[in-house]
């Protein structure tokens, strides 16, 4: 179950509870002051932590204390903390007290309108990657090859944002389409009943060279099959299929979620298919859900890794990246984008969608993306 409604009903509570505390304390001492803030933060706190413990009792299929505790400090921030600083306001209006006591309040106002940004407003602000993708000559054939990417589509329920990521896709027109896996995340019963919509939607990818999909982490059981059945989509499981694409012969290994790590029976057998292809006679494109099939490749064993998993981590902190990534490789490679990885490129997609169940659902510093690539002769 979604644990966003009873978490956000927790930090208005501690909201409440904070200003409370501060006003009992100006009631004691006549005037606002830095008491008052303290009590305040205590109590907002306390009743924070009280939300974590008695979320973890709801029930769930999947309980993840890591993304409850997430959930309870983002909406602190961004819902407790401003409640307070405009209770200390009007406590201050009042009752007096000193002009820094305004500018801690004013302070904790602050995160309201980044939380509101970062909840409503960049989730749903997509945007198209349009990225060059050098290829070491040599290569039979001399006409670029365009790979649109989307990855992580992971909806709860279609909507507008979803249907512009597809006719983004559509829109440019690519002569390949990669979807990198978690398509929608929901419990079975969403599922059937969201299946028409997401089967509509999905459904609409086309390409002249084909739409291959791979299974991630949300994509339980057969729902993949189910929501790409009679689409024309190939979903690769450990397979390597051939296309030819103008004058170009390209090889699509894709794995599946288990086979995306290395170590793997099924995933290592793609990898060395496509690691044994000639250098003159076709390019390699090696898809998985998670970058860290990058990992383990002997340098330049295939010409581009396609991944999502990582959402570019949903929230980036200029300077340093995303702080949570749930990847082995690097932060900067997880953050999104081209990069290279042990000779190795490796696209990273920042994906369409955003975690979710206990999860807080947003993005800062981090739009959502679909990718568009194209694979062309490195300049000589």
């Amino acid at each position: 179950m979604s644990v966003t409604l009873p978490l956000t009903l927790a930090a208005v509570v501690a909201g409440i509870a904070g200003t409370g505390a501060a006003a009992g304390v100006v009631r004691r001492r006549a005037r606002v002051d830095g008491w008052a803030v303290l009590a305040g933060l205590l109590a907002a706190a306390a009743v924070g932590a009280a939300a974590l413990v008695w979320t973890g009792t709801l029930p769930s299929g999947q309980i993840r204390w890591g993304f409850t505790a997430m959930h309870l400090l983002y909406l602190g921030l961004t819902v407790s903390l401003p409640l307070l600083g405009l209770g200390l306001v009007v406590l201050r209006l009042r009752a007096g007290g000193g002009r820094l006591v305004l500018v801690g309040a004013g302070l904790l106002l602050l995160p309201a309108p980044v939380g509101a940004y970062a909840t409503h407003v960049e989730p749903t602000w997509l945007r198209v990657d349009e990225v060059a993708v050098p290829v070491d000559g040599g290569r039979a054939g001399d006409d670029p090859v365009r790979v649109a990417v989307l990855a992580d589509y992971q909806t709860l329920q279609v909507g507008d944002h979803e249907r512009a990521a597809v006719d983004a896709v559509l829109a440019s027109e690519p002569d390949l389409v990669l979807v990198a896996g978690d398509l929608f995340q929901g419990p079975p019963e969403r599922l059937a009943a969201e299946l028409p919509a997401l089967r509509a939607d999905l459904g609409r990818l086309r390409a002249p060279h084909g739409v291959y999909v791979v299974r991630g982490d949300s994509d339980l059981g057969d729902s993949a099959d189910r929501i790409f059945r009679g689409s024309g989509a190939v979903i690769l499981d450990d397979e390597v299929v051939e296309v030819a694409v103008g004058d170009r012969t390209v090889r699509i290994g894709g794995t599946t979620l288990a086979g995306g790590l290395p170590g793997d029976e099924g995933g290592d057998c793609v990898r060395a298919e496509l690691a044994a292809t000639p250098d003159d006679e076709a390019v390699t494109v090696l898809l998985s859900h998670r970058p860290d099939t990058v990992l383990g490749l002997a340098p330049g064993a295939v010409d581009l890794v396609v991944a999502g998993h990582t959402h570019g981590g949903q929230v980036v902190v200029p300077g340093f990246g995303p702080p949570l990534t749930l990847t082995d490789v690097p932060r900067h490679v997880a953050r999104g984008g081209l990069h290279e990885v042990d000779g190795n490129a490796v696209y990273v997609s920042p994906g369409v969608g955003v975690e979710r169940g206990r999860a807080p659902q947003v993005r800062l510093f981090n739009r959502p993306a679909v990718g568009v690539l194209t694979l062309a002769d490195r300049p000589s």
